[in-house]
């Protein structure tokens, strides 16, 4: 399911052909002005939306970063030229009757092995759970009944597109006309919102979450069935036992494992929510138990070792656990964040509490391998609004989501690692037009976000969700800058 998942979302490889090298240079130039071009709307983009002050920022940030590309280039071609005057003296010694010298050890790696990779960046984005509750089936139908969703995500996706691969949790199910629409507490979603979360630039959705299973087993099944007929990656659930239980990216050439999991509640067999599954079904999700921790750390290194034979260099879980409207977490993820570290995962990217959790690292004290956690990034859609919870959060959190970008380096021996992490704050803005309709804001810029949207009553609602997340994140924000920033240097 996932490799075929993984080829109908991207487009195809045109089948080979010979080529001359005019063509090569031609296609190099192409690609060369697409990237140019992507870059100037980029930075318009960045210029229109950031105040003065930020923008200054960022290109003061792209000029030290364009330096140091240009120095390493630099260095490269000088090494590049060494290497093959020295391939070239070993050519001209063995035509001239003399055995050629050894070649460099760096040659007898590529050339033996076929271990050099080449030095790159990309980065991978993640944010929350996305929950369509009631207001989302009433306000959203045209007079034919269709359903449209792209309004949501307006502001965002300039965000959501930015990083080479982005992800989110989608929290429901696809039960189709015939089990109908609702919100809480069974969450069965119009078909739509599963393109328009994938158009908005986000390229793999989890779907491992304590609502997979609300439309019972039908559902179950037919949420699969859709997003393989509309080519949208995903991963959690499966629909048969041979399909794998991850998903491994090609981003930019470099592989990227994800595994997606949900925790499992009390009774016979597998439940979720209290919704126990058809027995065919117990095998077809990602889930773990709390009280068989055991089993749950098997099968993580199982897909772990299984992703790295598919060649994953880099890992990501993606945890659906811990306890509702609670800020910090619990023992019970410190203890299975620690172990997934010990296994292996380079990443782990918490949701489900409806409300942010912290940051840390962790770290594998029998090896050093260092591991980036986000406990929970929150709601990224929701309208789980402050009014609205007063018995369980009233305090404004569960309006609140982030973006987190981890920007990723792979050096010459196919090592990938974190260089650097960034947070983007967003809110979930509710406004009246014929029934409630919201927006997801990015709160990079909260000074400039009523100029940048035209949205005249934010009040002082998306600032206090910006200080509210950064309150929470900040710390654990700096810790990992701290950790992952040597990375970047060289220590």
């Amino acid at each position: 399911m996932e490799e075929k998942t993984a080829k109908t979302t991207r487009k195809k490889k045109p089948a080979p052909r010979k080529t001359t090298p005019a063509d090569f240079i031609g296609d190099l130039i192409k690609q060369q002005k697409k990237r140019i071009e992507k870059q100037k709307k980029w930075k318009a983009h960045l210029k229109e939306t950031m105040s003065p002050k930020h923008y200054q920022e960022y290109l003061e940030r792209e000029k030290k970063r364009k330096t140091a590309l240009a120095i390493i280039a630099a260095v490269a071609a000088v090494l590049l030229l060494l290497l093959i005057s020295t391939v070239v003296r070993g050519i001209g010694k063995l035509f001239a009757g003399h055995p050629a010298s050894a070649p460099a050890t760096v040659v007898e790696t590529e050339t033996e092995t076929g271990s050099v990779y080449e030095e790159k960046d990309i980065t991978i984005g993640s944010t929350g759970c996305m929950l369509l509750h009631s207001p989302f089936i009433s306000s959203y139908a045209d007079a034919n009944g269709n359903y449209d969703y792209s309004s949501v995500y307006k502001f965002i996706t300039p965000y959501y597109s930015a990083p080479d691969f982005m992800t989110c949790e989608f929290e429901g199910t696809l039960g189709g006309p015939e089990l109908g629409y609702s919100g809480y507490p069974n969450f069965k979603s119009p078909d739509v919102i599963i393109e328009n979360i994938r158009d908005s630039g986000v390229d793999l959705q989890m779907l491992a979450t304590n609502h997979s299973y609300d439309g019972l087993s039908a559902a179950f099944h037919r949420t699969m069935e859709v997003y393989e007929k509309d080519g949208i990656a995903y991963t959690g659930m499966r629909q048969t036992t041979s399909d794998k239980r991850y998903y491994v990216a090609d981003v930019d050439g470099v592989k990227i494992g994800f595994m997606d999991y949900v925790y499992e509640t009390t009774g016979t067999g597998v439940n979720l929510n209290g919704i126990p599954l058809e027995q065919k079904d117990w095998d077809l999700i990602n889930s773990f138990d709390y009280d068989d921790l055991d089993t749950f750390y098997q099968e993580a290194e199982q897909n772990i070792k299984d992703m790295k034979a598919d060649g994953a260099q880099f890992i990501v879980a993606n945890m659906h656990w811990g306890l509702e409207y609670h800020l910090t977490e619990s023992d019970d993820q410190r203890e299975i964040a620690q172990k997934l570290c010990d296994l292996g995962v380079d990443a782990l990217i918490g949701g489900h509490p409806h409300c942010l959790q912290p940051i840390d690292v962790f770290e594998n004290v029998a090896d050093g391998h260092q591991m980036f956690c986000i406990f929970s990034e929150g709601n990224a859609l929701s309208n789980q609004r402050t009014y609205l919870m007063t018995n369980e959060m009233p305090t404004g959190h569960t309006e609140d989501g982030v973006m987190v970008t981890l920007f990723l380096h792979q050096d010459t021996a196919g090592n990938v690692t974190i260089k650097d992490v960034d947070v983007l704050p967003t809110w979930v803005y509710r406004f009246q037009e014929n029934g409630s309709k919201y927006y997801i804001l990015p709160l990079d810029d909260v000074d400039g976000l009523a100029k940048k949207t035209g949205i005249t009553d934010l009040g002082d609602d998306a600032k206090n969700s910006y200080e509210r997340t950064m309150e929470e994140l900040g710390d654990g924000l700096a810790k990992a800058k701290a950790a992952f920033g040597k990375n970047e240097k060289g220590e």
